[in-house]
């Protein structure tokens, strides 16, 4: 008798190739989005080599129009957190040591993080925006006056990339032309400043041992979240993991927006249905339809 095969045992894997294919299809989806996002902003995509120096091109790209000058700015945010120890050695992780950790980052292809980019912020005295896909734009905002012109604009996409973004009508030559978009022009670092502010008597409570207020001004400047009770709640439920609470902070911003969206289209859609219709008319029948229609 013959055995039946056992579809188990025998199936095979997809192979890398066609998994490579799949995903760099999916990436160059998100691309396309993203491009048609910025697009309806008058904005278009400037991209950089992705070799791990991408933050640093992207940044030469906007301040100098070319990104093969990155190891000048690598240096020059690198210098800049070295110089000013006491205000960047409380973030770093994983315990490494703060000489080892500025070696490691004078090297090329090391990638940035948030402490680069708010290094990046003051060195150059230059607001950033990132412009991410489907998502609000992440603001670090540390100037007011003047600086919120010459602000600098990325884009951040797959979770691993930064490309410099310029207006349009940007020939690109040369530093990028200011942008100023409209519906952020509210965005002001001196208010945002005037909530940073934190009672230097509580420093020492055991309630905030696990970070300081440079923690606070840091996840502040990264989110945009300007409410300083709940930036501290999150400091301490991630053990004053500066990036954690960024990370969370945004995606928390994101999940509100979807579900304000959600409700009100979901009103809007009650309106339509229940305007010009008088209830009392409705059958037993086409209530359950009607409050199905709302699910």
């Amino acid at each position: 008798m013959v055995q039946a095969k056992n579809n188990h045992t025998n199936k095979k894997s997809k192979p890398r190739r066609q998994q490579d294919t799949v995903k760099k299809q999916g990436m160059q989806a998100d691309m396309s989005e993203l491009c048609a996002q910025l697009d309806a902003l008058g904005l278009k995509i400037i991209q950089v080599t992705a070799d791990g120096n991408c933050f640093f091109r992207a940044l030469a790209d906007q301040l100098e129009g070319n990104e093969n000058d990155h190891q000048k700015y690598r240096e020059m945010v690198v210098n800049y957190i070295f110089k000013n120890r006491e205000d960047f050695e409380p973030f770093i992780e994983d315990d490494v040591p703060f000489d080892k950790y500025c070696q490691s980052m004078e090297k090329d292809g090391s990638w940035a993080g948030h402490m680069e980019l708010q290094a990046a912020s003051l060195v150059t005295k230059r607001n950033i925006c990132i412009h991410r896909l489907k998502s609000p734009r992440w603001y670090i905002c540390n100037f007011s006056g003047d600086h919120q012109a010459n602000m600098i604009h990325l884009c951040y996409h797959d979770g691993e990339h930064y490309c410099s973004v310029r207006s349009k009508e940007d020939s690109c030559e040369g530093p990028a032309k200011p942008i100023m978009i409209t519906a952020d022009a509210h965005i002001s670092a001196k208010e945002h400043n005037k909530k940073v502010a934190i009672d230097k008597s509580s420093k020492g409570s055991s309630s905030r041992s696990t970070f300081n207020s440079g923690s606070v001004k840091l996840v502040m400047a990264g989110t945009g979240i300007e409410d300083i009770d709940k930036v501290e709640q999150v400091l301490r439920e991630v053990d004053g993991d500066v990036d954690a609470a960024i990370e969370f902070l945004i995606a928390e911003k994101e999940l509100d927006l979807d579900h304000n969206a959600c409700s009100s289209a979901d009103n809007s859609k009650g309106e339509d249905l229940l305007q010009g219709n008088d209830l009392s008319n409705l059958d037993l029948v086409s209530i359950p339809e009607l409050i199905r229609s709302f699910c």
